[in-house]
């Protein structure tokens, strides 16, 4: 067992990043579901709900977490797609250089397998920069 931690340590990068992906999107599923709770208690007691958290329900999400709304701001929701992409984008195009120098130096011992992960990194930061492109307008 330890020789497979040993051989594919750099694996807990992408896995902790879809955990965390997956995280998002449960807690966006919990946030949902108290709207729809606060809602079916608005319609019990025969208040009229408040017309934001009506307008909360109909924006389409993208996927990803929500942070601007930790502050109560919702105003800054227009701007967040691009904003993550940029760290994502910097994120991985730095595991990739230190990824892409450890096999050319050698320091830990990967070896060639250290260019290949590199190759993955630069393929995901790629891929996210070409995303921030093609930011959906809510």
């Amino acid at each position: 067992m330890a020789e497979i931690f040993d051989d594919y340590w750099w694996l807990l990068f992408p896995l902790a990043f879809f955990l965390a992906a997956g995280w998002g999107s449960f807690m966006r599923y919990k946030r949902t579901q108290a709207k729809i709770d606060l809602l079916k208690t608005y319609a019990a007691s025969g208040k009229e709900p408040p017309a934001d958290l009506i307008a909360s329900l109909d924006k389409p999400g993208d996927g990803r977490p929500d942070w601007s709304d930790l502050d109560g701001d919702n105003d800054r929701r227009d701007s967040h797609g691009t904003g993550s992409n940029a760290f994502l984008v910097i994120l991985f195009a730095g595991f990739a250089a230190v990824f892409a120098y450890e096999g050319y130096r050698g320091l830990i011992g990967m070896g060639e397998v250290a260019y290949f992960v590199s190759l993955i990194f630069v393929v995901l930061s790629a891929a996210f920069f070409v995303a921030s492109f093609f930011k959906r307008k809510s």
